[in-house]
């Protein structure tokens, strides 16, 4: 397939917060202080005040991009394991359902590992461990499924958007598969070049890697 620590909302006061008490350490790590700030206010400006509001056509608040088409319903399930960086299995009432996050890619595990594939991994994991309750919606200019029969979705936990948070962090790259872009693309493309500015995550590890939402997300053998 070509695909943070759960807690609070970050909120402009949590990130000012953060950049305060970064302060006493810039001295000694003023790049790995810039990074790490920097993250966070990408993550702050992608953590979605609302989902599901019926004014907006059932979609999730936030980025604007490709807004329109029939009623995205939501649909809730609960997390049963990860599967790599980018799918994931959940159960829908009583059944399991394998999900491919939409319009994101993560490197490589199973084919052959690639640099940042296990980091990627780890990162959906702990965003969304087993166990956890969330909510999907489809994109109604996209399809629903792939052709490996994955349901094709946004994932959010609470407010969070799931798929666009692993762009934020440097865990995921765009990806827009045969040229189509979903509602979230323009912000994805955002973050993306934020975290890749900031050489976030894969950005920084993996010296191959480059940005092309167009093409499936190579980043090369993994690097010791």
């Amino acid at each position: 397939m070509r695909r943070a620590r759960p807690g609070r909302p970050l909120t402009l006061a949590t990130v000012a917060g953060a950049a305060a008490a970064r302060g006493a350490t810039r001295a000694a790590a003023p790049r790995a202080a810039l990074a790490a700030f920097l993250a966070m206010v990408v993550v702050a400006t992608v953590s979605l005040p609302a989902v599901g509001a019926p004014r907006d056509h059932g979609w999730p608040h936030g980025d604007q991009a490709g807004a329109g088409g029939p009623r995205a319903a939501a649909q809730v399930a609960t997390v049963r394991r990860i599967v790599d960086g980018d799918t994931l299995d959940v159960r829908v009432g009583g059944t399991t359902v394998r999900v491919r996050l939409l319009q994101i890619d993560t490197p490589e595990v199973y084919s052959g590992p690639e640099c940042w594939s296990r980091q990627a991994s780890a990162a959906l994991a702990r965003l969304l461990p087993a166990g956890t309750v969330v909510t999907m919606y489809v994109d109604p200019a996209l399809d629903r499924t792939d052709r490996y029969g994955r349901a094709l979705r946004y994932v959010f936990r609470g407010t969070t958007n799931v798929n666009v948070r692993l762009v934020a962090q440097g865990d995921a790259a765009p990806y827009f598969y045969e040229g189509e872009r979903g509602r979230y693309a323009a912000g994805l493309e955002r973050v993306a070049l934020a975290a890749r500015r900031a050489r976030l995550g894969l950005w920084g590890a993996c010296p191959a890697a480059v940005y092309d939402p167009y093409h499936a997300l190579d980043t090369g053998p993994p690097t010791r």
